[in-house]
């Protein structure tokens, strides 16, 4: 059962954790994206900090598009459809996954590998994109920006930071709203994922025995959260919300009780489905295969 705190002007918050309860809240007609920023000081903090991701232009990041909005659904299929073609995509980004595959098997690592990362989601929307130490600190900031108190988010606000960050990942991803939250937003559980991959084949002769499907079940990493908001008071199964009730889905809570279903992690089937639900799995087992290839070369 969802945790509700009502606090009078300061929250109206539900967190979710269940997989069944989740997936009915994240459904639910009167839930949507949009944050009104209603229902305490928290709501409003929390509104303020996804306002951000919205252009000069009136454009939005599309990870916090309404479920109503026309274009969200175009767009999302036809990143979908583009993302499908896993196969030739992977052949792109060869490169990166031979240099991750080389850090999860143990060896010398020649640039931080949330670059390569960031390098590798950005070529799967143009071949020519090229990460830099600098462009992955922007991306750290913005993922900062969202899990800051206040005191620190003021700070990042204030300094800059966020502004410049913005425009660094905006700039870098030509204006493609879902390059930028791919390359900004979205990497961070790959870069874990990663890490977790190298933690594993450190164990034992885990790096032989274990297969890239398995490995990939046991490292893949969902959002911690997804935020969502009620537009009216309803009921959801047996939990009753409130109007402008702000909304924490503990995605990655959830993904862990069943982890090997790796499609939960992506909402996979429901009306936000990820586009890259077919390809983060399987670029994670090319790694692992990888890695293996590496180890086998030094030893």
């Amino acid at each position: 059962m969802a945790l509700v705190i009502s606090i009078p002007g300061l929250v109206r918050l539900a967190i979710v954790r269940d997989p069944d309860e989740l997936l009915r809240v994240n459904d639910a007609g009167t839930v949507t994206r949009p944050l009104s920023g209603r229902g305490g000081l928290f709501n409003r903090s929390v509104a303020a900090k996804l306002a951000a991701f919205r252009t000069a232009d009136g454009d939005i990041w599309p990870a916090f598009r309404d479920r109503y909005d026309p274009l969200r659904a175009v767009h999302q299929a036809k990143l979908e459809s583009r993302l499908s073609n896993v196969e030739p995509l992977l052949q792109d980004i060869a490169p990166e996954i031979t240099e991750l595959g080389n850090y999860v098997g143990g060896g010398h690592a020649h640039r931080g590998m949330g670059v390569v990362v960031q390098q590798a989601v950005g070529r799967l929307f143009f071949a020519d994109y090229v990460a830099s130490e600098e462009s992955y600190e922007a991306a750290r900031t913005l993922q900062a920006w969202l899990s800051a108190w206040p005191l620190r988010a003021c700070w990042i606000k204030h300094s800059g930071a966020l502004k410049a960050s913005l425009d660094r990942i905006e700039a870098a991803s030509r204006g493609n709203m879902a390059c930028a939250h791919a390359t900004a937003l979205a990497l961070e559980n790959l870069v874990m994922s990663i890490e977790l991959m190298r933690e594993l084949a450190r164990h034992g002769d885990n790096l032989a025995k274990i297969e890239p499907q398995e490995a990939a079940i046991r490292t893949l990493r969902a959002p911690a959260r997804v935020v969502r908001e009620t537009r009216d008071g309803d009921f959801i199964g047996t939990l009753r919300l409130r109007s402008r009730t702000l909304i924490l889905l503990a995605l990655e809570d959830a993904h862990q009780q069943d982890a090997a279903k790796l499609g939960f992690a992506f909402f996979t089937g429901t009306w936000n489905q990820c586009p890259a639900h077919g390809l983060v799995p399987t670029l994670l087992r090319k790694v692992w295969e990888a890695a293996k290839t590496s180890a086998e070369r030094r030893a």
